[in-house]
């Protein structure tokens, strides 16, 4: 069962709104683990599990909450007014990520999106929502309400009396960290933790500290070759029009090497062949090609239960439906041996 949104038996709807959710976490506690699934529109690279430093709204919401709903336009103007000055705003679904990314899209909610929070969602005791956590940058809840009901306020007061110590994805105090992190990690061995992390180097700050840029670069120059013979795969791929390789494998460049300048030119290169006609004029005929070949399997499968009225009707579906497919030319065959025995025939038209 949904938790409450509206007002039931003794409740008002207005007062359900007003009042914060019963809470496992409360106001002067510590906050417990963020524990979520995937991540949406997370342009800071942000750490779920790394937040000391910066004041952090949790908001608690579902997409099938008329409240919450109600609510984003509201948080979208939290997020733009603070995220440059350290506060994260992470609204938290217990839905899963097929429910929550669309959702995200059509509501262009800017801020950060977590689905799969279901744990989480128990360990705050979340038992009405919309519902928002007001945590300061040492990890201490100093709020919880309804986010239209003083979430400003506080967070106002927050920011003049504990200001974030560190803001989002950035600062030379910031790069040293994730510097160190990543040459750790390349001594380890594990260069996809190694380029993980180099997505979180705030490239704005790199001047500010000396040495920094050339570790940059040097980090760069050292992971750059492990995704070049994939990027050089798939545009060969793409010259000798082998679109859906190009596309696969400059796709997975782009997301797997994410933080790299490879990666984005592999962004680039794929935006570019997805709007190519010749492309999408091949694209459209290897989806056909997939059906038609589908079609023919099962075509196939019922001839082979003896089912071979229905065989034939599907394998002149094929035909009539997917010209110029290998699986189309090979239907014509199964129908011309099907349409020269004339008892079959009849059999056909009778029925």
């Amino acid at each position: 069962m949904k938790r409450f949104v509206s007002g039931v038996v003794a409740f008002s709807l207005a007062a359900l709104l007003a009042a914060p959710a019963s809470a496992q976490v409360s106001v002067g506690e510590k906050m417990k683990p963020l524990k979520v699934g995937n991540l949406h529109n997370n342009e800071f690279e942000v750490e779920l599990d790394d937040l000391e430093g910066h004041i952090v709204i949790a908001e608690f919401w579902a997409t099938w909450c008329g409240p919450c709903v109600a609510s984003i336009p509201h948080l979208n103007e939290i997020h733009e007014k603070y995220k440059d000055k350290g506060v994260l705003l992470v609204g938290i679904s217990d839905e899963p990520d097929n429910v929550v990314a669309p959702f995200v899209k059509q509501k262009s909610m800017k801020y950060l999106v977590a689905s799969g929070g279901k744990e989480t969602h128990q360990a705050y005791g979340v038992n009405a929502i919309p519902h928002s956590v007001l945590i300061d940058p040492t990890g201490t809840v100093r709020w919880i309400g309804h986010p239209r009901n003083g979430l400003d306020r506080e967070l106002e007061k927050l920011i003049a009396s504990n200001p974030p110590t560190r803001l989002l994805g950035g600062g030379p105090d910031h790069n040293e960290k994730v510097f160190a992190s990543i040459e750790t990690s390349l001594l380890k061995g594990d260069n996809q933790g190694a380029v993980k992390m180099l997505r979180r180097v705030d490239l704005k700050s790199l001047d500010a500290r000396e040495g920094h840029r050339a570790r940059y670069d040097g980090i760069v120059n050292r992971l750059t070759p492990l995704a070049q013979a994939d990027f050089d795969r798939g545009m060969a791929a793409a010259r000798a029009k082998n679109y859906g390789d190009a596309l696969a494998t400059l796709k997975r460049v782009s997301v797997e090497f994410k933080g790299l300048p490879i990666a984005d030119r592999a962004a680039a290169e794929l935006k570019r062949l997805e709007a190519d006609p010749e492309v999408l004029a091949s694209k459209r005929n290897e989806a056909l090609e997939g059906r038609a070949d589908n079609m023919l399997k099962r075509a196939k499968a019922q001839a082979d239960a003896g089912e071979h009225v229905m065989a034939y009707k599907r394998l002149k579906h094929i035909v009539e439906q997917f010209p110029g497919t290998a699986a189309a030319k090979e239907a014509a065959d199964l129908v011309k041996a099907y349409e020269a025995d004339a008892e079959f025939m009849k059999k056909v038209n009778e029925g």
